[in-house]
């Protein structure tokens, strides 16, 4: 099969500043990517970079079967839906989809096709009515109908759902994906929200500093990120620095064995990880990494080993979010509201699931 979309060593300097290096990426029919990172990372340029509204210092931007690279927005087969809907204020929600038509690609009438997304869309009855009138959800949802009746094979998204409250979010979420499988072509997403990245994306990719960290599944990104800056990036709350002794599996997988907060741990470890003994690596991992007991004859017992003291409990309904101080300083931990009460200045005991833990070179 051929990417709907293949981008090859794009570059872009601006104000003596590299906001995009060495990009090398393929999207294909009917795949999801979703772009992560932190902001100025390079995100929303390359999306600009791809949909024609900032041209690249160096590189191609394939679409199909034809190099785009120099092609104005509207000679691209490409839309992009932004945060900020982009509707004429003087046209009706059926004017404002009418004017984003593609004449040349319908066997059907135009208006058909109008009728068609709206129905889709569920906007049919907003048809007479102006931008002003309609809810940030609403203009999204005419913003996704013009991208219907462009029939893009390559679809953009910046962040749509910045500035839509959570209810409606979770419905125009799934108008998105909807409109994404009807259309089958390549999409990427951008957000910042993680939870939603890993619920919709086929592929996620990190960028840090106009450059791809990593390209992964979702399963593989989150279960082995590249960097530490990465894992915090995605949650991760228990970031311990260790020595241990790395060793490369059968399998191919690198292993490291380290002893930490009292537990004797084999962890899947990043191929970065230099083999042999005594190699510096950092521990990382999320809340559920973390198992706790009350600590027995607790106030007798130093922190220290596999004892640590409770610092922070937050209540959420229906878990505590607990901070413990530990030899290694604080980790985080998550536990089920009746399991254990979680009081501020408790010591308890600790266990790491090496299971749910990754390591990290410690230089990253």
């Amino acid at each position: 099969m051929k990417p709907s979309l293949s981008l090859q060593n794009l570059n872009l300097n601006r104000h003596g500043r590299r906001v995009l290096q060495d990009i090398d990426l393929a999207v294909y029919p009917g795949e999801l990517v979703v772009l992560l990172g932190p902001s100025g990372a390079g995100k929303s340029t390359l999306l600009r970079v791809i949909s024609g509204l900032t041209r690249p210092g160096s590189g191609t931007v394939r679409m199909g079967d034809k190099d785009v690279s120099f092609l104005p927005p509207q000679q691209r087969p490409s839309a992009m839906v932004m945060d900020s809907p982009a509707l004429f204020g003087h046209m009706t929600v059926q004017q404002n989809i009418a004017f984003a038509v593609n004449r040349d690609l319908f066997d059907s009438t135009p208006d058909e096709q109008i009728l068609v997304a709206m129905t889709v869309l569920n906007i049919r009855d907003l048809a007479y009515h102006y931008p002003a009138e309609l809810s940030t959800g609403q203009r999204q949802k005419v913003s996704l109908a013009r991208t219907l009746v462009r029939r893009p094979q390559v679809l953009l998204f910046d962040e749509p759902l910045a500035h839509v409250d959570a209810f409606s979010a979770k419905t125009l979420r799934s108008e998105i994906l909807r409109v994404h499988k009807r259309m089958n072509c390549a999409s990427i997403y951008i957000t910042h929200d993680v939870k939603e990245a890993f619920s919709i994306a086929d592929r996620i990719i990190y960028m840090e500093d106009g450059r791809i960290v990593q390209d992964d599944l979702p399963q593989e990104i989150h279960d082995g990120p590249a960097t530490l800056s990465i894992a915090k990036h995605l949650g991760a709350t228990t970031i311990i620095s260790a020595s241990a002794n790395a060793r490369r599996l059968v399998s191919g997988q690198v292993v490291a064995n380290a002893h930490v907060l009292g537990n004797n741990l084999t962890i899947a470890a990043s191929p970065y990880i230099n083999e042999g003994e005594e190699v510096p690596i950092v521990i990382v991992g999320y809340p559920d990494s973390v198992d706790i007991q009350p600590a027995k004859s607790a106030s007798r017992f130093p922190i220290r080993g596999n004892i640590g003291q409770i610092v922070q409990s937050i209540y959420t309904g229906e878990t505590y979010r607990l901070r413990i101080e530990t030899e290694r300083g604080a980790i985080s931990a998550e536990v089920q509201a009746n399991e254990l009460a979680g009081s501020e200045g408790e010591r308890v005991s600790i266990t790491l699931r090496e299971d749910l833990l990754w390591a990290l070179p410690a230089q990253t």
